[in-house]
């Protein structure tokens, strides 16, 4: 099921009623059962069959890290450790790695000269492993460095693994941050139920109003690379940029809002991203989440910065080569990834020298606060061509129709008109926030003046239309 759909609708309408009605018990039980159920319910609506292979991996982790606990072994632990990592990763590398893997093994075979005969199998990817997967692996790492202790009811675990609001695009969630949630009697006033009906309809926004809006815009760009303009096809990369964001962060906003009328609190996924500074404030604001699983359980793991600066840019650009190819099994995810390693690295080296980059003197400090984030933004940019390409020579194209094809074309206007009207709704909500530094914004203003915003959201929502497009991060 898709949130923007009729069918979620009713769905969820159904299962919050229950859900409200058995809030009036005493005990938490009877809700997590109705909410064990639903997840399934929803999980199970993309592929009836995937339902074993979630629980399967749930199941797994459930009782490695009871053995982990219940040892005293430190070689035990790891042995322990190393078979849960070890078999979530052959299950997340089968379905989503094992073709890639075979036709880049051929294709550097026929490159040195060899002629391959090869099969790929017909392996359907599974919605919301790669997410489920890290939280998994969260959990038993956590488990084993003494930072949470197992959870003994198999029906609490399940519901932290198949919680179905954050279940097939995230936030990925630490175990210390929502198990507790889960176990204990939740709380739903009238601050929960306004917050959570502000951030869905905040995300039916981002990805009705915005990102389904500009999705044929950009479909169009990227198929007629060859055939338009340059102008044309930067106003398309400047479409994907906010697509890509109204994408993901709307779905962020509506499992956050939706986990809020539950009484749970979801994690912090998106701040504000294109107005970041600087390679390393864009990952604390762009998909927080991951950016904190990569650092706490990959980049720390490999050392971290505490081995010398060598092996700290190594590890920079092996962690994000490694997220790169977590976004999904081609190479153009991972040329992005090596991309913004690289930005991080050179980050990294001009911070350890002191030096901060300033076009105007410092009395026009602000002046340079813009000029930063327009440069981090234009990065930024660079790295979604990478990402959104089907093909190397395809990001070639393009790169060279905005150099030596920069003219004005007749479909420019038609293409400029949406991404900028659009672009500065969003960016003009997004510095009115971070001026006042209040998430919730539009909640602090009078009421009429919220009134106001939420029937212009809504007018706006039912003026485009709910169209049951698959979000951009259901493929990872």
């Amino acid at each position: 099921m898709i949130f923007t759909s009729s069918t979620f609708l009713i769905f969820f309408a159904c299962f919050y009623s229950l859900y409200l009605l058995l809030q009036r018990l005493p005990s938490v039980r009877p809700q997590n059962v109705v909410l064990l159920v639903a997840s399934n319910v929803f999980y199970g609506a993309w592929d009836v069959r995937f339902l074993g292979l979630l629980w399967f991996s749930a199941l797994i982790d459930f009782f490695v890290a009871q053995r982990i606990e219940d040892t005293t072994d430190r070689r035990v632990k790891r042995r322990w450790l190393t078979f849960s990592i070890t078999t979530q990763l052959l299950l997340l590398g089968t379905f989503k790695y094992l073709n890639f893997g075979i036709e880049s093994a051929v294709a550097l075979l026929e490159a040195l000269g060899f002629e391959a005969h090869y099969h790929t199998l017909n392996i359907i990817l599974p919605v919301g492993i790669s997410f489920y997967t890290f939280q998994t692996i969260a959990y038993t790492i956590d488990v084993y460095r003494g930072k949470v202790k197992p959870c003994r009811d198999p029906l609490d675990f399940s519901l932290y693994v198949g919680f179905f609001p954050q279940l097939v695009a995230g936030p990925i969630e630490t175990p210390g941050h929502l198990l507790p949630q889960l176990v204990r009697k939740r709380v739903i006033d009238q601050a929960s139920i306004r917050i959570g009906i502000y951030w869905i309809l905040i995300g039916f926004f981002k990805k009705v109003v915005i990102a389904d809006t500009l999705a044929p815009l950009v479909q169009h760009t990227f198929d007629n690379h060859d055939s338009i303009s340059g102008v044309s096809s930067l106003i398309g990369i400047v479409a994907f940029s906010l697509q890509i964001y109204g994408d993901f962060a709307g779905y962020t906003f509506i499992a956050r809002g939706i986990a809020k009328l539950m009484g749970i609190d979801l994690a912090v996924n998106f701040r504000r991203p294109y107005l970041a500074t600087s390679p390393r404030d864009f990952w604390r604001r762009w998909h927080i989440s991951l950016s904190n699983w990569l650092r706490d359980y990959l980049y720390i793991s490999l050392g971290g910065s505490r081995r010398g600066p060598s092996r700290t840019y190594i590890n920079l650009l092996l962690t994000m080569f490694l997220g790169g190819l977590w976004h999904g099994a081609a190479w153009n995810f991972a040329v992005w990834g090596i991309y913004h390693g690289t930005l991080l690295c050179i980050d990294h080296f001009l911070d350890q020298h002191g030096v901060r980059l300033r076009l105007l003197p410092t009395t026009y400090e602000r002046a340079n606060h813009v000029l930063r984030v327009a440069g981090m933004y234009v990065l930024t940019l660079g790295g979604w061509l990478l990402f959104r390409v089907t093909s190397m020579e395809q990001a070639g194209d393009i790169l060279h129709n905005i150099v030596f094809n920069f003219h004005i074309d007749p479909g420019t206007i038609v293409l400029a008109v949406p991404v900028i009207t659009l672009g500065c709704l969003l960016f003009g909500f997004h510095i009115a926030q971070e001026r006042s530094e209040n998430d919730l914004l539009a909640l602090s203003w009078p009421s009429m003046a919220r009134a106001g915003v939420y029937a212009f959201i809504c007018v706006t929502i039912v003026t485009v239309g709910l169209k049951p497009i698959p979000f951009i991060y259901f493929q990872f």
